[in-house]
């Protein structure tokens, strides 16, 4: 191998990228006293490829492209165009660096991909919980329809416009169950219920905790339940204003709270949830 030739091979041997020939030629060319530049070529071609290691991210390459740069490096000598003695490494970086640029867009357009698929799942999900809450405070509401202007407001309430249905989680053994009917400015809510029944000795009370950390339940009104469990009463708008944090219904001795605080906490809902 001549000097020429192994200077032309530099960037291949560099990377690793020659036939088990050509290398065993390369290396037995180095062992020679005389050289009219190779060194420094090769010295040259392995700084090249340090830099270009360093400046990409996991540069996944697939195998196919490095047979193809092999194959190429493999071609007999002859059939090669009299490049200057960089331009075997130029090409083999630029392919390099063109197929990692094509695999990092692959992925990056499957990753917003499935991003796109995962938001359009939850989307239709969240759409799907809204509507069958939505469903269940209607036919909740069918009981109370007629003679029961709360029971009107808040159908009306609820057949706005970005207006939503908030489920109440029952707390402790109580059983109970109810919904909030939200205001799309969440400045307005009321309850409906199926399973407040009245009773001699206690009344439900309404609570907001507002927004503000650390802030106390604040009683936002009472609960006025039919016979059949059927309630629909309303939050105090102004307790609304601020923002709530969350929504409750406690269980209290007659006319409601005595100390200013829950008594027995029923139902418990977050606006924001």
């Amino acid at each position: 191998m001549t000097c020429a030739e192994f200077k032309e091979l530099a960037g291949a041997f560099a990377l690793d990228a020659l036939e088990p020939e050509e290398r065993a030629a390369a290396e037995a060319h180095l062992l020679e006293l005389h050289h009219e530049g190779c060194k420094e070529a090769l010295q040259k071609a392995r700084a090249t490829a340090g830099r270009l290691a360093s400046a990409l991210d996991e540069p996944r390459v697939a195998e196919r492209v490095w047979q193809r740069i092999e194959a190429g490096l493999a071609a007999p000598a002859r059939r090669r165009p009299a490049w200057p003695a960089s331009a075997g490494w130029a090409v083999a970086a630029a392919l390099a660096v063109a197929a990692f640029l094509l695999l990092r867009d692959r992925n990056r357009l499957r990753d917003e991909a499935g991003a796109l698929k995962a938001g359009a799942e939850q989307a239709a999900a969240a759409a799907n919980r809204s509507a069958d809450l939505a469903g269940r405070c209607a036919r909740a509401l069918d009981a109370a329809r007629t003679g029961s202007a709360s029971a009107r407001e808040a159908i009306a309430l609820l057949e706005r416009p970005g207006a939503r249905v908030v489920a109440f989680t029952g707390v402790g053994k109580a059983g109970q169950s109810a919904f909030a009917v939200l205001a799309p400015d969440g400045r307005r809510a009321l309850l409906v219920s199926t399973t407040l029944l009245p009773a001699a000795d206690r009344d439900y009370q309404l609570w907001v905790v507002p927004a503000a950390k650390g802030a106390a339940p604040a009683p936002a009104g009472l609960v006025a339940s039919a016979a059949n469990g059927v309630a629909v009463a309303e939050f105090d708008s102004r307790l609304l204003s601020a923002g709530a944090a969350a929504l409750a219904v406690s269980a209290e001795p007659k006319g409601g709270s005595p100390t200013g605080k829950p008594t027995e906490v029923l139902l418990l809902a977050k606006p924001s949830g």
